[in-house]
């Protein structure tokens, strides 16, 4: 509790600063943030959806913002979910992320959510460098988690400590990798599980995301961070389409220039405003995943595959394979919308909602989770040494 109150006491000084008054009048306006735009839902999804289960999972929601992930993945409209109760640090976004789940029980910290017994599940939207902890926290308590990109924040100390305790307590862990539920990313897994590309020889991941100044964040975490720190809407391009990893890499950093990213201006010690790395796969092939920030006048969240029998690029399947299977993503349940990147929002609650109740793997469990993270990590260290090519841990239950 002690270290609860510290946390409360380190706000309440904090608030009272002038970047701080900023980042919260951005979490109540944001501005329009390219790949956030919200997808229609698909009309056949009525007639195509089979209901799970006729109870409701009980799911806790922590953190709401700047890009106020809290509500924007639909928990609060699934028809197998009771929103029980949220929590955000600051009590004006605690209040409005309530508003926004129609919950009306909230909790000042993650720390005393989880304490509540009636919760059976809670989803994690914190500030990236709290994921593995606040997972691990969560897990802790006896509840399933699922939680925002990345799974851990350039450690792979955390990496292993999150990885031990999911093991422990055999409860399920869910990355809300957005790609994975990306149209062309989820026709792509499907079309390589029936075979039609074979072994991939090549992969391509690519997340350009031009950002000269740093978007608001929790004690400034974004402000001058790693590119490949944040590989996994990339990364999923190869790891989500095999189930496969990466085991060694080579990758080279650009330095734009920008403010955030000069010498002395940030507490990574980073100057990289873009990272391209170039990757072994764990079938034998290779592939070239980056995170850009510096490429103006283009952004995109996308990948391809160029595999034995068949290729994927353009939105289209080209090879061997003469009847594909089923590509369209599942139908989401009544109420639930797509949401945004690409219309990934309301298939990632879809799917973690039915791993639990079903007792079955998240689509993004903790091994994938894993393994799109940590070649990130292992990347800018890479980029660090200019170039030299780095083995990348490797993951099992």
């Amino acid at each position: 509790m002690g270290a609860t109150v510290n946390r409360r006491e380190f706000l309440e000084a904090f608030a009272v600063t002038a970047g701080l008054a900023a980042n919260n009048a951005g979490a109540q306006q944001r501005p329009r943030i390219p790949g956030f735009e919200e997808e229609k839902p698909n009309p056949e999804d009525a007639q195509r959806y089979v209901p799970i289960s006729d109870r409701k999972l009980r799911v806790g929601i922590v953190g709401y913002g700047f890009c106020r992930f809290g509500a924007a993945f639909g928990f609060q409209d699934h028809p197998n979910v009771e929103v029980v109760a949220v929590s955000d640090l600051f009590p004006d976004r605690c209040a409005a992320l309530a508003r926004a789940c129609r919950c009306e029980k909230t909790y000042p910290s993650l720390e005393e959510l989880v304490r509540d017994d009636s919760i059976e599940a809670v989803f994690v939207a914190t500030d990236a460098p709290s994921h593995a902890q606040h997972a691990i926290e969560v897990l802790r308590h006896g509840k399933h988690v699922a939680v925002a990109v990345p799974a851990v924040w350039g450690s792979l100390e955390d990496a292993e400590r999150l990885l031990e305790t999911v093991k422990r307590t055999g409860l399920k862990y869910a990355m809300f990798e957005t790609s994975t539920f990306r149209a062309d990313c989820y026709a792509m897994r499907k079309i390589y599980e029936a075979g039609g590309f074979g072994r991939i020889v090549y992969a391509e991941g690519e997340y350009f995301h031009h950002v000269p100044k740093p978007l608001p964040s929790y004690k400034g975490w974004r402000i001058g961070c790693p590119p490949l720190w944040y590989p996994t809407h990339s990364t999923a391009y190869y790891v989500s389409v095999t189930g496969g990893s990466f085991t060694s890499v080579s990758c080279i950093g650009f330095k734009a220039g920008f403010p955030a990213y000069r010498p002395g201006a940030n507490r990574y010690g980073n100057e990289f405003t873009d990272e391209i790395g170039l990757f072994e796969t764990s079938e034998g092939g290779t592939a070239r995943m980056l995170m850009c920030k510096g490429v103006v006048g283009y952004h995109a969240e996308t990948g391809r595959v160029y595999g034995e029998k068949g290729s994927f690029y353009n939105g289209k399947y080209h090879g061997t394979l003469k009847k594909l299977p089923d590509t369209r993503r599942p139908p989401l349940p009544p109420g639930v919308r797509p949401g945004g990147h690409g219309g990934s929002h309301g298939h990632l609650t879809h799917d973690f909602v039915a791993a639990v109740l079903l007792d079955r793997k998240p689509a993004v469990d903790i091994i994938a989770a894993l393994n799109m993270t940590v070649p990130g990590i292992v990347a800018h260290e890479s980029a660090l040494r200019d170039g030299e090519r780095l083995p990348i841990p490797q993951y099992s239950m």
